[in-house]
């Protein structure tokens, strides 16, 4: 089997962000209902075939994860001490990738806030995330399956609540101040144990 080439995967991420871009900035000007998929593709000048090349529905263009999200998963997961606990890394890998991921989640926020219909979605970050993080958590976390799963799930649920109550307007470091917050009472330092 031949490898995509370097140009090719380059162009299709490249693509995968100017549709992504140009719906978010629709549909926070208009809405997430008043904008369709053929307002999308014809201000980013695609067809609609392209955009089903890359995305499945309208939901999905404002919350599937970004072609190079994998690699980044990667690079956080690598940074953090194989001594660190494990609450501790999970914290820190969701402020490196909502960090890395700033620009995007605070224009998927706007487009909540613009669009209450999108309220009840809870795909900010995939589950493919998780996959990844729960899966490289258990090479290193040493607990049984329902601890580990209880642990990451945990780090989850803090940001899926922390999220509701981000205002955007308080850039992201209001989001990892939630965060903190989340992290603190599900886990307080003084429960911690070794």
């Amino acid at each position: 089997m031949i490898a995509p080439s370097p140009v090719r995967e380059r162009k299709k991420r490249e693509t995968w962000r100017l549709v992504h871009s140009t719906a978010l900035r629709l549909m926070t000007e208009r809405g997430f209902d008043a904008v369709s998929i053929d307002d999308i593709v014809a201000a980013a000048g695609i067809s609609r075939r392209t955009f089903f090349n890359y995305f499945a529905d309208k939901e999905s263009v404002v919350f599937d994860p970004d072609p190079d999200d994998a690699a980044l998963w990667a690079a956080l997961l690598d940074e953090r001490p194989p001594d660190e606990p494990l609450w501790d890394s999970l914290r820190e890998l969701l402020i490196g990738y909502t960090t890395a991921a700033a620009e995007r989640m605070l224009l998927q926020r706007r487009v909540r806030l613009a669009s209450p219909e999108l309220s009840g979605c809870s795909r900010e970050v995939a589950d493919r995330f998780w996959d990844v993080v729960r899966e490289w958590a258990a090479t290193r976390a040493g607990l049984d399956a329902l601890r580990l799963d209880l642990t990451v799930n945990a780090a989850r649920t803090v940001l899926n609540t922390a999220c509701p109550h981000w205002d955007a307007t308080s850039g992201i470091t209001g989001l990892h101040a939630h965060l903190a917050a989340g992290f603190d009472f599900v886990h307080p330092a003084e429960r911690i144990s070794s």
